[in-house]
């Protein structure tokens, strides 16, 4: 087979299984299924402390790609009105509020990256997957940042980021979660 063919049949299998309803990081060889787990707390909506299936131990995670909306680094440039909303309405107790609600009593996948797997507090750098009893599970940190209850971040190299600052702008634009706070000026300057 040639280069040009070998390249034309693994692009055609990313597009067979976006279709299919996986996410781009399942398909990457970077990552790994380490297993399921039960979540034990949401310490934040993009910190958990979960207890893996089979082992007698408890694993903290930071969500890969997603920021808090009470992250000093995150918030720093925002405009003063939307920090102001943000700090008035306390959309970090909002955030962690939804990610507890979608966890609850669970049993999630957490994919997490072959190398380079734990941040420099040494905590598992992780995708978390909810099962939903259809054939297509949720990406949670997908899920908070499309509501608006979260942040892209660069701070950790993945293959997602692309997809999540599309989800992040989509929020923006439809003022959900946290860009509630932003003024109607800015969002008509969106759509001209």
């Amino acid at each position: 087979m040639s280069k040009h063919g070998g390249l034309l049949c693994g692009a055609a299998l990313m597009v067979f299984l976006l279709v299919a309803g996986q996410s781009v990081w399942a398909m990457s060889p970077r990552y790994t299924l380490l297993g399921r787990a039960l979540i034990v707390q949401v310490e934040a909506p993009n910190l958990l402390t979960v207890k893996m299936q089979g082992k007698d131990r408890l694993v903290n995670i930071r969500l890969l790609g997603v920021g808090s909306p009470r992250n000093r680094d995150r918030i720093r440039g925002l405009e003063p009105q939307l920090l102001t909303f943000i700090l008035k309405k306390d959309l970090w107790e909002e955030a962690r509020s939804y990610v507890r609600s979608l966890l609850d009593g669970k049993v999630v996948e957490v994919w997490a990256r072959k190398l380079d797997r734990k941040d420099d507090k040494q905590r598992l750098l992780a995708y978390i997957v909810i099962p939903t009893g259809s054939s297509e599970p949720m990406d949670l940190n997908a899920d908070i940042i499309k509501k608006g209850l979260g942040f892209v971040t660069r701070d950790y190299v993945h293959v997602t980021f692309a997809d999540y600052k599309q989800l992040e702008e989509e929020a923006r634009k439809n003022r959900r979660g946290i860009w509630r706070g932003l003024s109607m000026d800015w969002v008509s300057s969106l759509r001209e």
